[in-house]
């Protein structure tokens, strides 16, 4: 199993694609920024930026859906 240490610094609740922090790789100590959830996505599933859109976009759908209003 993986672990990273996710750190937020900036977040645009106007604007859910617009977040700005670091990802760390605990075992490695490899420290990335991100400024999209996008890229966010991508750093920690390692896969395109493609995919983790379609994964951020799933997982936005399912949290709107849960929401009570």
């Amino acid at each position: 199993m993986e672990n990273y240490i996710v750190r937020v610094y900036r977040r645009d609740e106007c604007q859910p694609e617009s977040i700005t922090g670091l990802v760390e790789a605990v075992e490695s100590g490899e420290v990335k920024p991100f400024s999209t959830l996008t890229e966010l996505a991508t750093l920690l599933t390692g896969t395109s930026a493609i995919a983790a859109r379609t994964a951020i976009d799933k997982l936005c759908f399912a949290s709107a859906s849960t929401r009570v209003g």
